[in-house]
């Protein structure tokens, strides 16, 4: 991938910086600085996943309550993965203004909702039939069936979910800083866009491919792993 980006560079050097160029312009920014527009984006994106991750599971419990909440589910579902991520980003910030740091927080919330929702509505369809039997034998109500029995069996699919809808969320709250917001990873390329200095674009686009390989690797895929563990150990 270096050699790639060192011979676009020969090729177009007005407009690609160099791999060393880019590495030198990012130390200038400043340890402290890198890291407090990382936390920032990372923070938005944790409070949007947390937002359409809680969304998804209360629609969850609210499909199995009949079949007219079914497709009401999953018209709602249908529209939320039919809306492009521009338009969402667009009216956001056009609703609570360029500097404010809701619209990102809002975006991440979107796009990981019909990720997650997805999921759990795919698992709750494909339920075992035996162990909701098993739950009104129990004297389980619907509450009870949801958050006690089905939840715990769909954890597998709900980890995997999980951890495409925060990568999904954190590249698509970045475009959202990009377009109006006063901080973070976004704001920062869009900034040096404007200022037409390729080195800053691509030394922040470096920032947000390095913090998914980190989350991804490091994190999530440990999390999903340990996660599919414990739903496979004998109760």
């Amino acid at each position: 991938m270096t050699v790639f980006w060192q011979l676009v560079h020969i090729l177009y050097p007005g407009q690609v910086p160099g791999v060393l160029g880019t590495l030198a312009f990012l130390a200038q920014e400043g340890a402290l600085t890198i890291a407090e527009n990382t936390v920032l984006t990372l923070a938005r994106t944790a409070a949007g996943f947390l937002i359409g991750a809680t969304t998804a599971l209360a629609l969850g419990l609210l499909y199995t309550l009949g079949p007219l909440a079914k497709e009401t589910v999953r018209a709602l579902n249908t529209v939320l993965q039919s809306v492009s991520v521009l338009v969402w980003s667009l009216v956001l910030v056009m609703l609570f203004g360029v500097l404010s740091p809701i619209p990102p927080v809002l975006v991440a919330a979107l796009v990981a909702l019909p990720i997650m929702l997805s999921a759990l509505l795919s698992g709750l369809e494909s339920a075992n039939p035996r162990l909701i039997e098993l739950a009104i034998l129990l004297g389980a109500d619907r509450k009870k069936l949801y958050k006690d029995f089905l939840l715990p069996s769909l954890l597998p699919a709900l980890a995997g979910a999980g951890r495409a809808a925060l990568g999904a969320a954190l590249r698509i709250s970045v475009v959202a800083e990009a377009f109006g917001s006063s901080g973070g990873i976004g704001y920062m390329i869009a900034t040096y866009y404007s200022l037409a200095e390729p080195r800053g674009v691509f030394a922040w686009g470096l920032v947000l491919v390095t913090l998914m390989i980190v989350l991804d690797k490091l994190v999530l895929e440990h999390l999903e792993e340990r996660i599919r563990r414990w739903a496979a150990l004998p109760r």
